[in-house]
């Protein structure tokens, strides 16, 4: 083969080596990051046996000799060119190797770190060969042979560099489809003037489409209210009837909600109990409306040693839960609701899932709270409650999308607790868990989207693009729950935060098959059955066929995967991922 090889033009060669670069840089960003380092690590071995039986152990003992003197060998091949064929050959004999070391090494590494180490390998490997051959009497020990090796060693490895490329290519095509629509713009724009007031837009509106949107950012009321003394409630008159009975009936049952979760409140606190209101009643009378920020549930964070005597208390006050009683000791939260009643409840022993590797390490800054009373409600501190607003929504954005309400939320209360915040502590908390570039364009959304001023000190003044992670937020609604194609792009999206925190690369079986704890939540048969993974697996995909069946969003795996790439693409951009 190396004969073959050897007899090929030149050009020849070189080509096939650039071709080689870029079809492995092509499968080193595609691949599953496990299969192809155990692949390559396995070909790299044989490459390097196979370099040793051509170098060392096929050779019978003969002429030798020792050329210590750098680049003799391309001086003299300006007399004969036959010589740079020869200097090419120790090039190609050693680029398999480079090419295959470089991807064998941890991904956690920088590219940069594994070319270095590939090449100081690939250069202490010729020196060694060069040292045995001349100590053996095996043929010429030349340092010109040594250089050669290791340039094919360094050119092999740089097929990292185009791996590389291709994946910041694929991450410009896909940002290219992260851009505002006209809809969007004029609902940003109204939303502004719902929450901060100014002017609604001046050119034609697609009401029908603003009014839907709205509704799936849970800011329907807001922005009704804000526009149903305009000229365009006149014009669209049975459209914005049809509206106004809608915001009725959510206002209705929002202030249902807030009056019975407060009687709630005054008896869990009657009974000499601690919970800790989050988010819900403590924002609503920071809007124009109180009513009119409407939400699905009230959330309740109560210290461990309290978790029984509540769970208890809310029996007794006619809640039910779904959750199993022997769940209930290790349950991260658990949901009550209450018949012929708007009334929703979390109750929460961890404010993050501490199963989730994604999400548990939010946990620690939240262990030790020390309530402060406000409103009538005992809630975290301002600055801890800002915190705990980012990386709530930080741990929904990385599933699979958050609302515009969340950064309305995010701004009210921080320009209300503004002198209370320490921003450098925030900064660095947030940075600490990969979040402080997703804070900052929260409040860059919050001031120059919204209109809610408030001042943004150094680290956090700096601008930032926010348009890409606003178009996510309007095409995925509160939550990401558009659709199912979002819903499911979550698992790929919440294995690639995962594997690269560990430094790994995700892959799509891990995605189709997930780990037990994972599906606990869905199957609880496995909390008690693990063996059962298996029957879990299948039951999965035997729902996702029949949504995808049921389902009017064009569901599929592919575009699930696909919207899942552009969502990786966007939390780069944000320094979410690596």
């Amino acid at each position: 083969m190396l004969h073959y090889i050897y007899s090929l033009p030149l050009i020849v060669i070189i080509l096939f080596m650039g071709l080689v670069l870029i079809v492995w840089g092509g499968l080193s960003s595609h691949m599953d990051a496990r299969h192809w380092r155990h692949g390559n690590l396995i070909l790299a071995l044989l490459m390097a046996g196979a370099i040793l039986c051509a170098t060392i152990l096929t050779r019978t003992p003969g002429d030798y000799g020792l050329i210590l003197t750098p680049f003799a060998t391309f001086t003299a091949a300006q007399q004969q060119p036959e010589l740079y064929r020869a200097m090419l050959m120790n090039v190609f004999i050693f680029f398999p190797l480079g090419l295959m070391l470089s991807n064998a090494l941890p991904q956690k590494w920088h590219r940069w770190s594994r070319i270095a180490f590939t090449t100081l390998i690939g250069c202490i490997l010729s020196t060694g060969i060069e040292y045995a051959q001349y100590r053996c009497a095996l043929g010429m020990a030349e340092v010109d042979d040594v250089i050669c090796n290791t340039l094919g060693t360094f050119v092999g490895s740089t097929s990292l560099l185009i791996a590389h490329a291709i994946e910041k290519s694929e991450e410009r095509v896909r940002h290219t489809n992260m851009t505002l629509t006209i809809t969007e713009t004029h609902f940003l724009h109204i939303a502004k003037a719902a929450v901060s007031g100014g002017n609604l837009p001046a050119e034609k509106v697609d009401w029908p489409a603003i009014f839907v949107l709205a509704n799936q950012q849970k800011l329907l009321p807001l922005l009704f209210e804000t526009v149903r003394k305009t000229p365009a409630a006149q014009e669209n008159a049975a459209l914005f009837t049809v509206t106004k009975q809608q915001v009725i009936g959510q206002v209705l049952n929002q202030a249902v909600r807030s009056a019975e979760f407060a009687q709630l409140y005054c008896k869990l606190r009657s009974a000499g109990l601690h919970p800790i209101v989050v988010k819900g009643q403590l924002f609503s009378g920071l809007y124009p409306l109180k009513n009119h920020r409407i939400s699905a549930d009230d959330d309740l964070y109560i210290p461990d040693a309290e978790f029984g005597a509540c769970h208890e208390q809310l029996l007794a006050n006619g809640l039910t839960t779904n959750t199993p009683a022997d769940e209930l000791p290790t349950a991260d939260e658990v949901s009550y609701t209450k018949k012929d009643s708007p009334l929703y409840i979390e109750l929460h022993r961890h404010l993050f899932d501490s199963a989730e590797d994604a999400h548990d390490e939010l946990n620690h800054f939240f262990a030790d709270i020390n309530p402060v009373e406000i409103d009538g409600f005992l809630t975290m501190p301002p600055h801890e409650h800002l915190l705990y607003l980012i990386l709530h929504a930080y741990k929904h954005f990385v599933r699979s999308g958050i609302g515009l309400r969340q950064f309305c939320d995010i701004g009210l209360w921080a320009r209300e607790y503004r002198n209370e915040i320490d921003w450098q502590r925030l900064h660095d908390q947030c940075a600490g868990v990969h979040a402080a570039t997703f804070a900052a364009a929260a409040f860059h959304i919050a001031k120059d989207c919204l209109g809610i001023e408030f001042d943004l000190p150094a680290p956090w003044d700096d601008s930032i693009d926010v348009e890409p992670l606003l178009h996510d937020t309007l095409c995925g609604g509160v939550y990401g729950s558009n659709d199912y194609t979002r819903l499911h792009s979550s698992t790929v999206t919440l294995n690639a935060v995962k594997a690269n925190r560990s430094g790994e690369k995700s892959s799509v079986l891990s995605t189709v098959f997930p780990k037990r704890e994972y599906l606990e939540r869905r199957y609880p048969y496995l909390k008690k059955h693990p063996y059962l993974l298996p029957v879990a697996w299948i039951q999965r995909i035997a729902h996702y066929a029949g949504e995808k069946q049921n389902s009017a969003d064009g569901n599929s795996a592919s575009g699930s995967i696909k919207l899942a790439k552009e969502r990786i693409a966007l939390m780069k951009r944000y320094d979410i991922m690596d």
